[in-house]
């Protein structure tokens, strides 16, 4: 019974122990928990307060933690180290400690060139400038000496010119007043003389009207003569103008025939040979009769003929000759006449070639291809008259000469001769057609002439 109750009050008592421990651990707890909540709040406010200064991201950037390592060796924290830097940055770059990126740029905007970009380049640049500034001011100080050396020159030289020409004027005072009593003595001379000749003056100018009321009698007569004269000349061109060579006679044209043909050779031949001053490579214009080599007369030009020819082989009386071109319909048969402007079996024409011509088909008209027109007539026969005379028989013109425009009195002289020497050139052209036309010579322009002589155009162009 004693140990029953011995037991009892033991286990009473355990059980009031762990009460009592379990409600000082419960308040231990109750206090542990109010303290880790302040804790915690201060920790929200430490990191608050800290990332205003440093973010988490930023402190694992090795560039920050150098810095970090640099201020805690100078025994500084890295804001108040990097604060430093940059108050002894300012104070380099603005020579206030204070300034910041605000009062930086503002100040830079009075500075030209350095409100954008670096400050480094912006110096490196005003210093290449300030370099090439103080070289071209040496450059000038040195021109500026060459200059002063050469206005101590000349104002030397023109010292001793003023010199020299003071004793040359009073040199001439001297020998002026000699002149001036030889011409006064001249003077004397000369008014005799003029007295003298203004008598024969007098008597000169008598025996001249006297002379010029003659010569005017004889140029009336002869005036008078000249329109008679005129009127006679006039009359006999118009009864010869038949016997002229306006238009030729087209028989006159007709310098052979075609004897017989080759068709399937495409080939003719001609009565024309060795013995009629026949050459290789003549051409001929073909025609069914003469009566066709007649110009027309609204235009002057000459009608095609039926076909043009080319001379291959040359006999004693007679020639082979290719066909160069044929009217379809209209093929060339024997008995049709050939005829070229340039040759003649019995006589060698004469031409005066003048003007542009395009010979190479370069549609550039110029003076030096009539070379080639007056080579072509020498080829087959044919003579070159330099100036128009009776023994001209045919007038080749080509584009008349392109007058440039009339330079103006400060071009160079060059530039003058040029138009002058255009000028006498379409003056000559147009008086020798003139002349053509009074005197029924045939004009052939460069067309005309192919047509005539058979040469095919598209051979030329």
């Amino acid at each position: 019974m004693a140990v029953r109750t011995d037991t009892s009050l033991f286990m009473k008592i355990v059980v009031s122990l762990l009460t009592i421990i379990s409600i000082g651990l419960f308040v231990f707890a109750l206090v542990q928990f109010n303290d880790n909540g302040q804790l915690r709040r201060q920790i929200v406010d430490f990191n608050a307060a800290n990332n205003q200064f440093i973010r988490s991201a930023e402190r694992a950037d090795p560039a920050i933690q150098a810095e970090a390592e640099i201020a805690t060796r100078g025994g500084q924290s890295l804001v108040g180290y990097l604060s430093s830097q940059l108050n002894d940055t300012y104070t380099r770059v603005t020579g206030n400690p204070r300034d910041r990126v605000e009062a930086l740029e503002e100040k830079l905007t009075s500075v030209p060139g350095a409100e954008t970009g670096n400050l480094l380049g912006f110096i490196r640049s005003q210093r290449t400038q300030l370099a090439t500034l103080e070289q071209a001011r040496d450059s000038a100080n040195e021109a500026r000496l060459a200059a002063d050396t050469r206005l101590r020159d000349m104002t030397d030289r023109m010292t001793a010119l003023e010199e020299q020409q003071r004793q040359t004027v009073s040199n001439l005072q001297g020998q002026l007043s000699l002149l001036q009593d030889d011409a006064n003595s001249y003077r004397d001379g000369i008014d005799a003389v003029e007295r003298r000749f203004a008598q024969e003056l007098e008597s000169t100018r008598g025996e001249a009207e006297d002379t010029e009321r003659q010569l005017r009698q004889q140029i009336g007569q002869l005036q008078t003569r000249n329109l008679v004269l005129e009127d006679q000349v006039s009359r006999l061109q118009s009864e010869a103008s038949g016997s002229l060579l306006k238009p030729k006679d087209e028989a006159s044209l007709v310098d052979g025939s075609v004897v017989n043909t080759n068709p399937g050779g495409n080939e003719v031949f001609i009565s024309l040979g060795r013995r009629q001053n026949v050459i290789l490579g003549m051409t001929f214009a073909v025609y069914a009769d003469a009566a066709q080599i007649r110009p027309d007369e609204a235009t002057g030009e000459y009608p095609r003929g039926k076909g043009s020819i080319e001379v291959i082989n040359v006999g004693e009386t007679s020639s082979r000759c290719r066909v160069l071109s044929e009217r379809a319909g209209n093929p060339i048969v024997a008995g049709d006449v050939i005829a070229n402007a340039v040759y003649d079996p019995d006589k060698r024409y004469s031409f005066l070639v003048a003007g542009n011509f395009d010979t190479n088909g370069d549609r550039q008209q110029t003076p030096i291809e009539a070379a080639e027109i007056e080579a072509l007539i020498e080829d087959w026969g044919g003579t070159i008259s330099d100036e128009f005379s009776g023994e001209v028989d045919f007038l080749v013109l080509g584009s008349p000469p392109v007058l440039p425009p009339p330079p103006g009195v400060t071009a160079p002289i060059a530039i003058v001769e040029q138009f002058i020497r255009r000028e006498a050139q379409l003056d000559r052209y147009n008086d020798l057609l003139d002349q053509a036309r009074r005197t029924s010579v045939p004009v052939l322009n460069e067309n005309r002439l192919y047509t005539l002589i058979g040469r095919v155009q598209s051979r030329t162009r």
